[in-house]
C-alpha cells in the first residue's frame, strides 16, 4: 500500500527535480525500507514534508534517529547542492603501500 505521505513527497520531489530524477529520488526513498521497519520509513517522511525539506537525505537523517524527536525540526534544504554528494574514495590501495615498508627509509 503506497502512503499518502509519499504520494505528495513524490509529486514534490517530481515539481522541483523533473519526473525522471524527482522519481529516481523517490526510488531511493523507497529504497530506504531495506534498511528501516516500514514504520519508521513512513515516519520520516511525513515529518520531511512537514519540516519543508523534501529529499532523500532528509529522510534517511530522519530514519537514523531513534524517534521523529531525536533530530532537529530546522533541517535545511540542500537543493542544488546535491549534485556535489561524492562517495568516499577507497584508500584500501594506500592501505597496501603502508604494509609494504615502502618509503621507511629501511
Amino acid at each position: 500500500m503506497f502512503p499518502a505521505a509519499y504520494d505528495e513527497f513524490w509529486g514534490q520531489l517530481r515539481a522541483r527535480l523533473g519526473e525522471r530524477a524527482g522519481t529516481k529520488a523517490m526510488i531511493e526513498v523507497l529504497l530506504l525500507h531495506r534498511r528501516f521497519p516500514a514504520e519508521v520509513v513512513v515516519a520520516a517522511v511525513v515529518q520531511a514534508l512537514a519540516v519543508g525539506s523534501v529529499n532523500r537525505a532528509t529522510v534517511e537523517l530522519l530514519c537514523r534517529g531513534t524517534g521523529a524527536e531525536a533530530v532537529p525540526a530546522c533541517l535545511l534544504e540542500v537543493g542544488e547542492l546535491a549534485r556535489y554528494d561524492r562517495a568516499l574514495p577507497d584508500l584500501s590501495g594506500y592501505d597496501a603501500l603502508l604494509g609494504c615498508g615502502c618509503g621507511t627509509g629501511a
